[in-house]
């Protein structure tokens, strides 16, 4: 249904360019910015200039009024409870995604049939539409489209004293924590950015998709040309990888050394340890004898997060059911029988 607009997409992402080896590493303040620079293309009421990535531009007394009001009407934001609710109600683009992909992976988050059938109904439709930018996106989802609007939005709210700067960085930090987990670099940034954009298009059933892809694939192209933030700045690398929370409650689950050292080839449920918070994962490189892996000192317990936010293309997996099993190809997680059954580890 939307191949037209996929391969428009498709066309946009070819044709930018890869890194500069000569760009410069931006602060992370300054990468918070930058991943709003598609939003900050927009005009705002009250905000005579483009926000750029060095600065939060700082209203006066009468830009600020109208900024406000600006706010009020067009999302019904006037302070800080405003706002954060505000991201609860409207950023869906990524959660549909992640629920979609445990759907896809053939390890769903619910039972479908549980739904009322007009939702089904919705949810079936929104699901197959979204299934047509996988081959694009993979797991990166639409993540990218969600950040850029919600950042951008804290941007301005700060800008018109809305929320300090110090409640713009607290709000903001998974955010920015969440962009590292996902991209590498502002190009896949860029495509998730468009494809999460035509989606929202979609779900709201907003006329005119094509004319909006094209404005969209306009500004990402002059943010990619030699010179636009997006080429002089490189993608942010901090010294010490940042964390974030991705999976819900962070049940703990059980790596070997060696994975964490080699990476993960194959992943299992097992029967959750009663009364312990244990989601019943276990995370091994492959090639591990028995006699390793059945050495405590080459295991460790950690939050099943941290296995997330390493590889995040395991999500779909984890509501999978106990006695799952899946070997990774080089490409792509491929169902296995569990270890023990037949089949080597």
């Amino acid at each position: 249904m939307w191949e037209k607009q996929i391969k428009t997409i498709e066309k946009i992402y070819n044709s930018i360019p890869g890194e500069d080896k000569k760009a410069a590493q931006p602060s992370r303040e300054q990468f918070a910015r930058l991943l709003t620079e598609p939003f900050a293309a927009r005009k705002i009421p009250g905000i005579p200039c483009r926000m750029n990535e060095n600065e939060n531009y700082k209203c006066s007394a009468d830009e600020a009024a109208e900024t406000k009001a600006f706010m009020k009407k067009m999302y019904n934001i006037d302070s800080k409870e405003s706002l954060l609710n505000y991201q609860k109600k409207q950023f869906e683009c990524s959660v549909h995604y992640e629920q979609f992909m445990t759907f896809w992976k053939e390890a769903p988050l619910f039972d479908v049939d549980k739904l009322q059938p007009e939702g089904r109904k919705i949810f079936e439709m929104f699901m197959a539409q979204a299934k047509e930018f996988y081959p694009l996106l993979q797991e990166r989802g639409f993540y990218a489209w969600d950040i850029c609007e919600y950042i951008g939005v804290c941007r301005t709210a700060n800008s018109c004293g809305i929320i300090s700067d110090k409640e713009f960085d607290e709000i903001t930090d998974r955010y920015v924590r969440k962009a590292q987990v996902f991209y590498h670099s502002f190009k896949e940034y860029a495509l998730s950015y468009l494809c999460g954009a035509i989606y929202f298009m979609i779900i709201k059933k907003f006329d005119g998709q094509d004319q909006f892809l094209d404005l969209q694939g306009r500004i990402i192209a002059n943010l990619c040309e030699k010179g636009a933030p997006w080429q002089k700045y490189a993608w942010y690398r901090p010294e010490k990888r940042e964390w974030v929370q991705i999976y819900p409650g962070d049940p703990g689950c059980i790596v070997s050394k060696a994975a964490f050292e080699k990476g993960i080839g194959y992943m299992y449920r097992d029967e959750p340890t009663k009364d312990r918070p244990d989601s019943g994962w276990r995370f091994f490189h492959g090639d591990e004898s028995d006699e390793y892996a059945n050495n405590p000192d080459n295991l460790q317990i950690i939050g099943i997060n941290a296995i997330c936010n390493l590889r995040p293309d395991i999500l779909a997996y984890l509501e999978a059911p106990n006695g799952s099993a899946y070997g990774w190809n080089g490409q792509d997680w491929i169902k296995e029988k569990l270890y023990g059954e037949g089949d080597n580890r």
